[in-house]
């Protein structure tokens, strides 16, 4: 039996889902927007970020924004606003893992009852320039961006959630040359990368 290839993609999630670092094309979900609309009138492809959005209130809008959309597909993207530290290097994170965890499966079980669905995993950042992130209060380190990686990793997998897994595809990558100057977001190289392997995870997966 052939699979049923969607019409409406919608990504939804963080700031690197509308675009941020892009300063051509605004970012990989509209590549692929560009790509994908073209080869047939009814393809529509929603690209639905907000910058510091966090996984509670992602929750919220997937269950708000895209029952009304009713997409083929959904693509999550939690980012790591969860695991910023805020106030100095020693504060908590945002959200405390198992929160984060409770919280992830939330996301993808409300994600799941509207739509087929998979999750993205955040890219690897340069550390230099995130603590602080832009000379705030705001502090992203790698070992944390990891280890929330890796509930995101395990909670989908005991839903069944197909993973893009973009920190692992990144991690053997010399990523300076991908990375915007805030490095904390894809540049327009990078963003073309994400849009190529985004593109190649869901030929794979559901054309």
């Amino acid at each position: 039996m052939s699979r049923r290839v969607p019409k409406k993609i919608a990504f939804i999630g963080s700031s690197s889902i509308y675009g941020r670092g892009d300063t051509e094309l605004g970012g990989f979900v509209q590549r692929f927007r560009f790509r994908y609309e073209p080869l047939n009138p009814k393809n529509l492809v929603y690209a639905l970020g907000i910058f510091g959005e966090s996984v509670v209130s992602l929750t919220q809008r997937v269950s708000a924004e895209l029952s009304v959309r009713r997409p083929h597909l959904i693509g999550l993207y939690p980012g790591y606003n969860d695991i910023c530290r805020i106030g100095g290097e020693a504060a908590k994170n945002t959200m405390a893992l198992d929160f984060f965890r409770q919280a992830m499966l939330e996301l993808l079980q409300a994600s799941s009852e509207i739509a087929p669905s998979f999750v993205m995993t955040g890219i690897p950042f340069d550390e230099r320039r995130t603590t602080p992130y832009r000379d705030s209060d705001s502090y992203f380190f790698r070992k944390d961006a990891q280890l929330y990686s890796q509930v995101v990793r395990e909670v989908a997998l005991s839903e069944g959630i197909p993973v893009l897994d973009f920190e692992s595809l990144w991690c053997a990558l010399a990523i300076m040359p991908l990375l915007s100057e805030d490095g904390l977001h894809a540049n327009p190289v990078g963003h073309q990368l994400l849009c190529e392997q985004t593109w190649n995870f869901i030929s794979r997966n559901y054309f």
